[in-house]
């Protein structure tokens, strides 16, 4: 199919929300004030998680045009120096220069995804500035927000750290996310041109590139614009693409024009973390034959480890806050008896004991296994209820897929997703996720991605009973047992707002498996994404009851 298709297919929420201003201010004074009262060992793992704390907030004084935000930069560059350089921080300093930063009453927050998803360890671009920018004298840095914020201010703390001048800015780029732009304010134009007089060598950062490069490219080619010589331009990325499956114009020839420079995979590890398990290689672990294999998006996978005696499971969950709420939710989990029990944090991973036993499969569609999936679920709605909701997107969300892929617009009944108990939902429901240990059910990887960068985010309780009914094929009988049986628990009726949840989650998976494969192409991985793409396509049509345009199954992830 073309390409193109499949990269259409809107499978990624937006991680952008509106917060507390203040409420970020008092939170990063508060880790401030704590720091010199905690254990040595805690201090460095607290630093970076006030370092992302910080960076967060310049981030978003500065997307909201905020004054504030050069007080900001400065208390980010402060922690960041004491990271790299391994010296003390000067707390009460800091301390007052937090606490009389004056934040507009709501701002935007976007999450950087790097930190909380994709195991990026600040100290990666270190060990990338040490490598690749060592002999760099004068340097102008240029993040990228969100998380390029940040990065830009690890990237300068480094270069300082090797004897290099090096100053910084931060640029949002906008626009579709495969044709980003990039403008220069009047202050910035002036500070890149006392630059190039300077011969300074100019520093892109970013995580990724993603799957355009388009925020590189834009950042480049407006340096290019305002005068800097293509020479003194270099990318500081997480990951090193092919440049000819990036779908930003002309980005097969764009990218190789500029010199970039990629971490390697983090050396930032758990002291205990000994076997590389991740990339679909721990189903090797759980099913008996490859046959059996359950389709993985490898690249979305998170980075995972055993320890060299396989008594304990290290799973990238995020650093800073991003890690601190899944390992609250997962000890949520544990202590209702649904899961097993996460050791302390290490590295932004979470630490899990490995479990004995069976790995459920849909014939294990019993009453007591569906009764223990329901009650799961009503323990989820209660426990794990959010106080905001992704509805909106979430109707976004299904509407652009069924149009794209079925050429069907959606009548008013099955395109309104009604939010009755909202959750952060579990949204991994699929059989092997379940494991029977000494004869109890027990839910594997229940934390990580209810609030991930995927659809649906915080959202109805109904999309996890909903996801239980695609995910084992239950008939109508086991999905009314199922139901009643959450019903219940619960005493929330779901029957009437079911039908839309359904659908919405089975678009949700056709979107995301066709991506899935078409990013998959020429990998044994390809066929298996594949198959589940028109299992779950084949689902969805018979729910929509029409006959699609037929485009989809000539395209479909090819």
């Amino acid at each position: 199919m073309p390409i193109s298709s499949a990269w259409n297919a809107y499978i990624f929420r937006e991680g952008k929300t509106t917060v507390s201003g203040p409420a970020l201010v008092a939170d990063l004074a508060k880790g401030v004030r704590a720091f010199p009262h905690l254990a040595h060992s805690a201090r460095r793992t607290t630093l970076i998680d006030l370092l992302l704390r910080a960076g967060e907030l310049e981030c978003t004084l500065h997307d909201s045009e905020s004054a504030q935000a050069a007080i900001a930069e400065g208390v980010t560059d402060q922690l960041a120096e004491s990271l790299v350089r391994g010296t003390p921080v000067s707390t009460d300093n800091l301390f007052v220069r937090v606490r009389d930063i004056e934040a507009p009453a709501r701002v935007p927050v976007a999450i950087t995804e790097g930190f909380a998803y994709y195991s990026l360890h600040p100290f990666d671009y270190v060990d990338l500035v040490r490598r690749a920018a060592s002999a760099y004298r004068r340097a102008a840095i240029v993040g990228i927000r969100s998380i390029g914020t940040t990065l830009g201010s690890i990237v300068q703390a480094a270069l300082r750290a090797q004897g290099a001048i090096a100053e910084r800015i931060t640029v949002r780029p906008i626009g579709h996310p495969y044709n980003r732009r990039t403008t220069f304010s009047s202050h910035q134009q002036r500070w890149i041109t006392s630059l190039i007089a300077e011969h300074a060598d100019f520093f892109i950062v970013d995580e990724g590139p993603g799957m355009s490069g388009s925020s590189f490219l834009s950042v480049g080619d407006a340096l290019l614009s305002a005068g800097v010589p293509r020479s003194q331009i270099t990318f500081l990325c997480s990951r090193q693409p092919d440049p000819a499956s990036l779908t930003a114009a002309n980005a097969a020839q764009r990218w190789p024009a500029f010199r970039a420079y990629y971490t390697e995979p983090t050396r930032h590890l758990p002291l205990q973390a000994k076997q590389y398990i991740a990339g679909g290689i721990w189903r090797a672990r759980a099913f008996p034959s490859e046959d059996e294999w359950p389709s993985s998006w490898l690249q979305m996978e998170r980075l995972k480890f055993l320890s060299e005696d396989c008594s304990r499971l290290y799973r990238f969950e995020g650093f800073g806050r991003f890690g601190a709420e899944v390992h609250q939710r997962a000890l949520t989990i544990a202590e209702a008896g649904f899961g097993p029990t996460p050791e302390p944090r290490e590295e932004g991973f979470g630490v899990y004991p490995v479990l004995n036993g069976r790995y459920l499969s849909s014939a294990d569609a019993s009453p007591a296994t569906l009764m223990r999936i329901a009650e799961y679920c009503a323990f989820r709605a209660c426990a794990l209820a959010s106080d905001t909701d992704q509805t909106p997107d979430l109707e976004v969300m299904l509407r652009f897929n069924t149009s794209e892929e079925f050429g069907v617009d959606l009548p008013a009944g099955l395109s309104h997703l009604e939010i009755e108990k909202p959750v952060i939902a579990d949204g991994r429901m699929l059989p092997h996720k379940w494991i029977n240990h000494d004869g109890k059910l027990l839910k594997l990887d229940a934390a990580t991605h209810g609030d991930d960068h995927f659809f649906p985010g915080p959202t109805d309780i109904a999309w996890d009973l909903a996801g239980t009914i695609v995910e084992w094929d239950l008939n109508t009988d086991a999905a009314n047992f199922l139901i009643d049986t959450y019903r219940q628990f619960s005493g929330d009726d779901l029957g009437k707002r079911l039908p839309a949840y359904l659908l919405a989650y089975g678009v949700f998976r056709t979107a995301y498996c066709k991506m899935a494969a078409a990013a998959s192409s020429g990998t044994p991985e390809h066929e298996r994404l594949l198959r589940d793409y028109h299992r779950y396509r084949r689902q969805t049509q018979a729910r929509l009851g029409c006959t699609p345009t037929g485009h989809a199954d000539q395209q479909a992830a090819a």
